[in-house]
């Protein structure tokens, strides 16, 4: 698995990355092996209707959700840098790079939970993108916020 890029100045960054969807994927895995380890005790003990195949399939399962876990975990979902805040999407974030410039920005806008940002190019709001916050953990959520208005209102 590709190791994220070394930053040339990551004191002027922030990262955000998609650890609360690495949760639901680790429990997800687990609850996949368990389902292997269940299959597997009920072959070894000689049930006829279970083959030695079957703990297989689920157990590719637990193995696919650990990887995906361990990818969301590690790579960046949104980054805010001294340009502007760059999206990255779950599937070809390296071809599917969204960056969106600061000088772009006109408003950014939040939900009371804050499991949506909405990011406006005019003032209108008729443009713009519509980001998903759920994620981002909860508690790291507030930081978010704090720093994109914080940029904005440094940029007005």
């Amino acid at each position: 698995m590709a190791a994220p890029k070394e930053v040339a100045e990551p004191h002027k960054e922030l990262r955000f990355t998609r650890a609360g969807q690495a949760q639901t994927f680790i429990v997800a895995a687990a609850v996949a092996f368990a389902f292997t380890l269940l299959l597997a005790i009920t072959w070894l003990m000689g049930h006829p209707d279970f083959s030695w195949w079957m703990p297989l399939i689920p157990l590719a399962i637990a193995a696919f959700m650990v990887r995906l876990a361990s990818r969301c975990a590690r790579h960046a979902y949104l980054i805010l840098t001294p340009l502007g805040i760059e999206i990255f999407p779950l599937i070809k974030p390296e071809k599917n790079l969204n960056l969106v410039y600061w000088t772009q920005l006109e408003d950014a806008e939040f939900d009371q939970e804050l499991e949506t940002l909405k990011l406006h190019y005019n003032e209108d709001k008729t443009a713009g993108a519509v980001l998903s916050l759920k994620p981002i953990l909860p508690k790291k959520r507030p930081l978010l916020k704090k720093a994109i208005e914080g940029r904005l209102t440094q940029k007005a």
